[in-house]
């Protein structure tokens, strides 16, 4: 059993359970009801067929298709069985509870049929942890024994369990957990820490995490000593160091690393799991995060403070948030920042709702904040990637993270319409408001009796004109700052209201490497740029540029005119070019090219800047003409046509321009045309980050070429390089193998295009 000593810590706050609380009204109550839509439409045999499949038993069903006919198999249904329990705890059908037992059910037929606690939907499962449990490991980061991230996978069902005993009060899920945890205790069991260490180089969910859950839940001591085996040294000891080591790691391999050291600081009060936790926040929030919340490049982390080189289609990951969510509850139970409060405001508005389709319900993998990018919605029943699976669980937990509360105290973090049932008061609060439209709050205190307590709101980091309170329709004075709380302590009365008004205004919030490329919001709203449609058509497809922001005047804001019949509807006023638009609520922003981005000019250096564009337009018709042969990175066809190889390679749209690049160690390349015997040149367009970096090498058939000159600049963001091609390399040949290879440790940058020209 857990010994005295690893019980809760001492909560500063609590948050209460998500059936003590029902959502409304508003954008995320929309958001709710398109998603308890999906969860019905989705068919539980279906997500149990491989499950039943690898215990030897006839599936009643065929598999779905996407990541769920994979290797990574099974993980969509712990995904689903969280979500279903969340919604049977946030809504009043019992719907959600019948689905919930039905797969419960399932599940332990399957384990009984395996016969050792064992269950899961991964290919090859049984025999890949009958081989780490002889010691026999093999590991490259996203495949343990060739399997692809199995213990991700078996995260996701321990937390589909966890979740139907917590939420949906199954008490045989509990029971199945029980028995996977002791299989997987046995697996572990004998493995030396260097043998544990190169298992948890593969990515491994939050199994620490769910480990210290079922510790709690069952009361035995072998679950949190396993939690502890899964603690990845190389990050987590340096992150206790207070070390930012988190450049070019995979983002959302890190985050339920973090979570995890959150719970066991929890259960242990072991103080580097809690420096841990709170470092990693600061840095990720303050550091690596854009502004809508969200973070990671290509689903990985760069250097701290540099992301003005890393916009494209592939910014932030929305199972990254997803988690950081879950991060930010565990932190503001300690610490009642509202600090904490207004970031989760900010990534729920602007990342979670955003990530959502309005009318057909489907999620993003990825939130573009390219500069005329948009966004792509993974299909409801085709894809099954892991951000649909986070998916399922966004939109069926809003009513997480608005209230907390400790003995003498509840704060209302979140303004959301929503309805708090707090029983051991018996007090009901309803939260009535039109948020985020308005600034407009009123809760309505509902008592049999009196009731004693202190009710603390958020004053928003963005409230830049005050936040008016009212009790009872009195001014109630207070002197409390903008990101603070602010307390009214009284005796309850059955009917007693507080009102509060907090203006929202418009303001810039610039990218923390580059001042001149900025983002504008009112109140906690993130607003995009309109476009225009999305063009289809690939091979018919303009280089569009968005606009770029030009003006001498000392505020942009003079240049924001509102939009009277909307509210968060803003013009530009003779401050775009080549043209004026309008803003809008980034997560209204569906099925249009946006920006959330934009780069600000005075009007003397947009002359400069227009005469170099004028230039390389110039000298990109030139090298057009000089052109022996060209190809796209990241479009299909041309690839093809250029043979295209590589291994640890990424792909990713920036500005309307596809690229190449790689993760750490990795290398790509094409078969390019030369002129035989003649002098060649290789001309490669990047993003200015090539000034600085040395990170890789160019080859032509295996010979290292010398440093390349820039030979264009366009917009200040992208360059073309030219490198002389010795003519021994292309005596004889009428083609050539061109290979961009990573140093040790280190990446190949962003390649937007590769051409060969002539003298």
């Amino acid at each position: 059993m857990l010994s005295t000593n690893q019980v809760n810590v001492n909560w500063k706050l609590k948050e209460f359970d998500l059936n003590a609380v029902r959502i409304t009204g508003g954008p995320l109550k929309h958001a709710m009801e398109f998603n308890k839509e999906y969860l019905l439409k989705l068919e539980p045999d279906r997500l149990l067929s491989r499950f039943r499949e690898y215990a030897g038993l006839q599936p009643k069903a065929a598999s779905y298709d996407g990541w769920e006919v994979q290797g990574i198999s099974g993980h969509t249904l712990g995904h689903y069985l969280s979500a279903a329990a969340m919604m049977a705890a946030a809504n009043d059908d019992s719907v959600f509870n019948q689905r919930v037992d039905y797969i419960v059910d399932e599940l332990e037929v399957c384990q009984k049929a395996h016969g050792t606690g064992y269950i899961s939907g991964i290919p090859r499962g049984k025999e890949i942890f009958e081989e780490v449990k002889a010691g026999d490991i093999r590991s490259q980061g996203f495949d343990l024994n060739g399997g692809w991230v199995p213990l991700y996978s078996i995260h996701k069902l321990f937390a589909g369990l966890r979740d139907a005993f917590k939420f949906a009060n199954n008490n045989k899920a509990l029971q199945v957990e029980t028995k996977l945890g002791l299989w997987l205790n046995d697996v572990f069991e004998n493995l030396n820490d260097q043998q544990v260490q190169e298992v948890l180089k593969c990515e491994y969910g939050g199994m620490s995490e769910v480990l210290v859950d079922l510790a709690e839940d069952t009361g035995d001591e072998r679950f949190w000593k396993l939690s502890q085996l899964f603690h990845h040294k190389e990050l987590l000891d340096s992150l206790a160091a207070e070390k930012d080591v988190l450049a070019g790691r995979h983002a959302n391999t890190q985050i339920p690393k973090i979570i995890g050291a959150a719970r066991q600081y929890e259960i242990s009060k072991n103080e580097p799991y809690r420096r841990i936790s709170e470092f990693f926040w600061k840095q990720v929030v303050h550091h690596h995060s854009y502004v809508i919340g969200g973070n990671s490049m290509n689903e990985h982390f760069g250097e701290p403070d540099k992301l003005t080189d890393r916009l494209g289609a592939n910014t932030c990951e929305t199972c990254n948030s997803y988690n950081m969510l879950k991060l930010t509850r565990h932190l503001i139970q300690w610490n009642g920042l509202a600090e904490q409060g207004d970031f989760y405001e900010r990534v729920l508005y602007n990342h979670i709702l955003a990530s959502q389709h309005p009318q057909e319900g489907t999620v993003t993998y990825f939130v573009s904040l390219d500069m005329g990018g948009h966004k792509v919605y993974n299909s409801q029943f085709n894809d099954f990637t892991c951000c649909v699976g986070t998916g399922m669980e966004n939109h069926s937990s809003y009513g997480s993270g608005i209230y907390f509360y400790n003995d003498h105290s509840l704060v209302v973090n979140q303004y959301i319409p929503s309805k708090l049932n707090w029983s051991e008061k018996g007090v009901i609060v309803h939260q009535e408001t039109t948020y985020p439209e308005t600034g407009s709050i009123k809760l309505v205190v509902e008592s049999t009796d009196s009731n004693q307590f202190s009710l603390s709101v958020r004053y928003p980091y963005w409230a830049e004109e005050g936040m008016n309170v009212k009790v009872n329709g009195e001014p109630y004075n207070h002197e409390s700052k903008p990101s603070s709380f602010i307390a009214i302590e009284r005796v309850w009365q059955n009917g007693d209201t507080v009102e509060l008004d907090i203006p929202m205004t418009v303001r810039v919030e610039t990218m923390n490497d580059n001042p001149n490329r900025i983002a504008f919001m009112n109140g906690p709203l993130v607003l995009a740029g309109d476009l225009g449609p999305i063009q289809q058509d690939e091979s018919a497809k303009e280089i569009l540029f968005t606009p770029v922001l030009v003006t001498s005047e000392s505020s942009l804001l003079n240049r924001i005119v509102p939009v009277s019949e909307n509210n968060h509807h803003f013009d530009m006023n003779k401050l775009g070019y080549p043209r004026d638009v309008r803003l809008f609520p980034f997560y209204q922003m569906h099925d249009r090219s946006t920006s959330v981005y934009w780069d600000v000019f005075t009007e003397e250096k947009w002359k400069e800047a227009e005469l170099s564009y004028k230039a390389s337009v110039e000298k990109e018709h030139e090298l057009k003409l000089r052109t022996v042969d060209f190809v796209q990175p990241g479009e299909m066809q041309p690839e093809r046509d250029h043979e295209f190889e590589g291994e640890h390679v990424g792909y990713g749209v920036q500005s309307n321009r596809k690229y190449r690049d790689t993760w750490p160690n990795g290398h790509f390349s094409f078969t390019l045309k030369v002129q035989t015997n003649q002098q060649n040149h290789l001309v490669v367009m990047y993003t200015k980050e090539i000034e600085t970096m040395r990170s890789f090498d160019i080859t032509i058939d295996g010979v290292e070429l010398e440093n390349g000159k820039v030979e264009i600049v366009e917009l200040n963001t992208f360059v073309q390089v030219k490198y002389e091609i010795p003519k021994q390399t292309t005596a004889g040949k009428e083609q050539v193998k061109v290979t961009f290879r990573a140093h040790e440790g280190q990446k190949v940058p962003k390649v937007f295009g590769i051409r060969v020209v002539k003298e």
